[in-house]
């Protein structure tokens, strides 16, 4: 294998001394390649150039002091070998310049030393310059990676490095680290104690480990680590140590949170849904009887007045069904271009009845009207809401600030980045309150999440309101001071559409008794048995069915006089209402369809892929809305 020559230089003044310590050195077997430098310029100058493998150097050149000549190519080439071959070098500054950095000293009497002093520097230089390498690569790996390269005495667990990532994840230096002797991991969390002690007991037994946990930075932020370490052996039979790398996951644990939050609200909402649905029925049954009874003549004014009651709660109870179906994103917003000012000024009217006289409620408008395209009911859901958390936070009483108003053009939320820039107005809800304390204002917009005593909240209203909002594409900011108070704004965008007319008033129409058959499919029993109950007592022909194969069981021995299908949307097993409205009208064309859902049209929709639009009936409903609607299905 052809190497290249190891390049020498040699400081020399004497030519003919030149001439004998290259033959000598010839002598090794290696292939040489000489460079004479015979004064202090030509060997600096030399030295500057570099590509020099071994340095020969006399120690008494005129001119040039042999220890100068010594601390330049340490300084310049301080890797390479520099042999001292002189005649004039005492003991003492033999042995001085061996302490600085001389590779060894050969006599000009001894030349025959010179082979193996070279061939013995030579083999240490290229161990050098392999570990200078190793050094060099490490270095660059450490003070390069994102990650805390740490290396720790096992036993005591004292650090003994860390690289320069720990100024940046730790946020401070690391030399209070070693000054203190620090213990390995430092600044963790007492909340995981437990997880660091099992850290420093792995490492004490030089076992390998993996963990995570938390650290304070000096600013007080907090960040997740997720730590690695590995035993190693110690450096010349020393203690054993532990090495590893420390890497900053706070950006993938909030991403994880964030993605757990959506699967819970997810969830959450399939269970509100759910909920919502079986309420409904509930409701049905509930507000259907008490109408049945009402409806009644000569009922004493104490039954009446405890029916009333019943109905009200009904009612209420149906609100709270609405936030479920808001919540649970079953009920789509249906908007309508208002004039905030008269919009949110009829809401204060009936937010007054329902706060008592104990809250003074006080409005004040925009200055110029600002129109929105809103669900007014959605958005009157959004005020109660946040109207009825500011009675709550006083006990006492207290003043109410409900207002509307303009946001600075182009303005967008510093917090939510789900809205749009653009022209917004405001409804701002201020109260004087106890305030929010600053540990649980992140929390106040979580399903469920409620600091109210057992069975007084649900946790729903500011989830369900804010939901709402960012379904208006806008968002709700919060400003709170214990003690002091809270105030909520509600921003929505504007828009430039008219305001829609209001509906003219009209009296309900004389219902027709009826003569019709219908195939009545209801899951629910109470709900079939109320609704069968008000058909048949106003004249119609029924048939029932608990499924959708019942139904069609139902169908094909009665299908012939069956004149309209009155069926829940949400059936036992394969065949839901849609469906079977789809299969029974490809039979008789001329069928008439109700569909009654506990949720909202919209789901209905999605249902019904396929076939013709139908009447849907919302739960709960009343015995004069379900024969309002069967009315106007068969005419």
């Amino acid at each position: 294998m052809n190497r290249d020559p190891l390049r020498v230089l040699h400081l020399e003044a004497d030519p003919d001394d030149h001439d004998v310590v290259r033959r000598m050195a010839v002598s090794t077997g290696l292939a040489l390649a000489f460079e004479r430098a015979a004064n202090r310029a030509e060997f600096e100058a030399a030295l500057r150039r570099g590509g020099v493998d071994l340095i020969l150097a006399d120690h008494c050149v005129p001119g040039y002091d042999g220890m100068a000549a010594l601390e330049s190519a340490r300084s310049r080439l301080p890797g390479v070998p520099y042999i001292i071959v002189s005649d004039s070098v005492g003991e003492d500054r033999a042995a001085e310049c061996l302490r600085r950095g001389a590779s060894d000293f050969v006599h000009k009497d001894r030349l025959e030393r010179l082979s193996a002093a070279i061939l013995q520097a030579t083999s240490r230089s290229g161990e050098a310059d392999r570990t200078m390498v190793a050094e060099e690569r490490f270095r660059e790996i450490s003070e390069n990676i994102r990650d805390v390269f740490w290396v720790c005495d096992a036993r005591t667990g004292k650090a003994v490095y860390v690289s320069p990532s720990y100024d940046d994840i730790w946020g401070k230096s690391p030399e209070g680290l070693y000054a203190m002797h620090g213990l390995w991991p430092e600044e963790t969390l007492e909340e995981d104690s437990t997880v660091v002690a099992e850290v420093r007991a792995k490492m004490a037994s030089a076992s390998p480990f993996q963990a995570e946990y938390r650290i304070r930075r000096p600013d007080s932020s907090v960040r997740w680590i997720h730590d690695r370490g590995f035993p190693a052996p110690g450096k010349s039979g020393g203690p054993p140590r532990m090495v590893g790398l420390a890497a900053d996951i706070t950006d993938r644990k909030r991403l994880e949170a964030e993605l757990l939050q959506a699967q819970k609200m997810e969830l959450v909402g399939r269970l509100a849904g759910g909920i919502a649905h079986d309420f409904n029925n509930l409701l049905t049954i509930i507000s259907g009887y008490v109408s049945m009874l009402l409806d009644r003549e000569n009922l004493p004014p104490p039954t009446v007045e405890a029916l009333k009651r019943v109905f009200t709660a009904s009612r209420q109870a149906t609100g709270l069904v609405r936030q479920l179906l808001l919540f649970s994103r079953k009920r789509s917003p249906k908007r309508e271009v208002v004039d905030l000012n008269a919009e949110v000024d009829s809401m204060v009217g009936m937010l007054r009845r329902l706060l008592g006289e104990m809250i003074v409620i006080d409005f004040e408008q925009a200055r110029e009207s600002p129109r929105a395209n809103i669900d007014v009911g959605m958005i009157e859901q959004v005020l109660m809401n946040l109207a009825v958390n500011a009675r709550d936070a006083m006990p006492r009483g207290g003043h109410l600030g409900i207002a509307v108003g303009l946001s600075a053009q182009g303005a967008r939320p510093s917090k939510d980045a789900s809205a749009f820039p653009g022209d917004y107005a405001f409804i701002s809800v201020r109260d004087t309150g106890t305030g929010i304390p600053p540990a649980i204002l992140p929390r106040i917009f979580e399903p469920f999440f409620t600091t109210k005593e057992e069975g007084r909240g649900t946790g729903l209203g500011l989830a369900t309101a804010m939901d709402i909002v960012r379904r208006h594409d806008g968002w709700i900011d919060v400003e709170t001071k214990e003690n002091v108070g809270t105030v909520f704004r509600i921003f929505l965008p504007m828009t430039r559409g008219e305001v829609a007319a209001a509906p003219k008033p009209e009296s309900p129409p004389e219902l027709k008794r009826g003569k019709a058959t219908i195939l009545l499919v209801e899951d629910e029993s109470n709900v079939r048995e109320f609704a069968a109950a008000v058909l048949q007592q106003d004249g119609y022909t029924l048939l029932q069915a608990k499924s959708g194969e019942n139904a069609r069981e139902v169908w094909r021995w009665h299908s012939a006089r069956i004149d309209l299908l009155l069926t829940d949307v949400v059936l036992p097993g394969e065949l839901s209402g849609p469906v079977l409205a789809t299969l029974f009208q490809a039979e008789k064309p001329a069928l008439k369809v109700i569909l009654t859902t506990g949720y909202s049209r919209e789901t209905v929709a999605e249902h019904a892929k396929e076939g013709r639009p139908q009447f849907v009936l919302n739960k709960p409903y009343t015995p004069r809305s379900l024969l309002r609607a069967v009315h106007e299905a068969l005419t």
